[in-house]
């Protein structure tokens, strides 16, 4: 019942449908640059909400989200209910992946990061104050990003495939990176497959 509930809430929080499409509110960016589905994007500084939660990647992703809708929807001290915005991110807790390691990680078990991007003026300091556990607020600095995009099914083959081509062309490009994938998703689990909108982010030096 929960489960059915949070996918109908979801869907009217994020105002999306199965056709796709701008599901919400995203962070603020300048588009520097684009090749086919790769773009460099520079992102004006934004806060996030943050579950942190153990397992592998499925099931981390699924109790993170849960754990922050419930945030945006009135999990916290002033009882607020708080807009959802568009992407969901996922991260290594506390590490630098390296080149191979996504896969490896998420096959496996370790922490992870589920990250919730909070509307447009809303800080850390402003933001209303997680009740529930495992849940923080943070302030992230404005940051260059080169993000590739894919569509589909967001396997961990997937994943791999687009994080080893980003890679690929920004060694080509001579661009160096930080090493901090992350990866990205837009829409619910309901969205028809080729018209869902993932990404995998890299921060630029």
């Amino acid at each position: 019942m929960r489960t059915a509930l949070l996918l109908v809430a979801t869907l009217f929080t994020t105002g999306c449908s199965v056709f796709g499409g701008k599901a919400a509110e995203e962070p603020a960016y300048a588009l520097e640059r684009v090749d086919g589905d790769i773009e460099i994007r520079a992102y004006a500084p934004f806060a996030v909400a943050v579950a942190t939660v153990e397992g592998e990647w499925d099931d981390a992703l699924s109790e993170g989200f849960m754990m922050l809708f419930d945030y945006i929807t009135g999990e916290n001290a002033g009882a607020s209910e708080i807009e959802m915005t568009a992407p969901v991110l996922t991260e290594g807790e506390g590490q630098e992946i390296a080149m191979t390691a996504p896969v490896l990680t998420e096959e496996g078990s370790g922490d992870w990061r589920i990250v919730f991007v909070l509307p447009e003026g809303m800080t850390a300091e402003t933001a209303p104050r997680p009740t529930g556990p495992n849940v923080t607020i943070e302030d992230r600095p404005g940051s260059r990003v080169a993000v590739n995009r894919y569509p589909g099914f967001n396997t961990a083959a997937k994943r791999e495939a687009n994080r080893t081509a980003l890679d690929t062309w920004l060694a080509a490009e001579g661009i160096a990176h930080r090493g901090d994938w992350r990866f990205a998703g837009y829409n619910p689990p309901w969205t028809i497959p080729w018209l869902r909108r993932y990404e995998v982010w890299v921060t630029l030096e």
